[in-house]
């Protein structure tokens, strides 16, 4: 696969360089990839190759692999492509989908909160509330490139992740998901999906969002 796909500006990357200056410890990204069986592999690993070198606290771990591999059940992935970022955090956080447009401001933001301490900035009654969940969640954050409300959604439920082992939070971009998108009726961003059952439309506050995953796990 070629790292040329996609280019990233210089000048993004110097920010970006910058950025993870920040980082106090290492975080691990597992991008996997199945030639012949999805949409964007090629330009997805693309990016997140380029984003990787900007720190040597970044590590990029590339599978080629069938979802039945031992590498993706390990990390329960599901489809292609995906990353799943591996830090700090307690729960698993994934991004299904190339995290372009806005979601790539997403990509940069969940590296910086699983590799720098007290990145996470939550009312802290929901930080304990959500420690204090012991029942799985999966939350399931539909998304688009062009959409400006969707990283702040995919941020709360990445960060609601991080806090608890139990949860589970993925970045799904819509479009290249069509046929989940059709599942879950999408057709507004952002849009979460609680447990496969219960969904939350927009960017709603952490609170809201907290109270839909304990009402979700009654």
């Amino acid at each position: 696969m070629s790292e040329e796909v996609v280019r990233i500006e210089e000048k993004i990357l110097n920010e970006v360089r910058e950025m993870f200056n920040d980082l106090t410890s290492e975080v691990t990204l597992h991008m996997f990839t199945k030639s012949g069986h999805c949409l964007l592999c090629n330009e997805t690993l693309s990016l997140v190759k380029q984003v990787a070198k900007q720190s040597d606290k970044i590590k990029l771990e590339h599978c080629e692999c069938d979802i039945t591999s031992e590498k993706a059940q390990e990390w329960k992935i599901k489809r292609h492509p995906a990353v799943a970022v591996e830090g700090k955090g307690k729960g698993l956080v994934r991004f299904y989908g190339i995290p372009s447009g806005y979601e790539f401001g997403t990509l940069i933001e969940t590296i910086l909160l699983a590799g720098q301490e007290d990145r996470i900035k939550l009312d802290p009654t929901v930080i304990e509330e959500v420690e204090n969940l012991d029942k799985p969640v999966h939350l399931q954050v539909f998304v688009t490139p062009t959409c400006p409300y969707c990283p702040r959604a995919v941020l709360t439920a990445f960060q609601f992740a991080m806090l608890n082992e139990n949860i589970i939070a993925d970045m799904i971009e819509a479009t290249e998901f069509q046929e989940l998108s059709m599942k879950y009726r999408v057709q507004g961003v952002p849009k979460t999906i609680v447990n496969d059952e219960w969904d939350i439309v927009g960017a709603v506050p952490e609170r809201m969002l907290l109270e839909k995953i304990k009402e979700a796990v009654s």
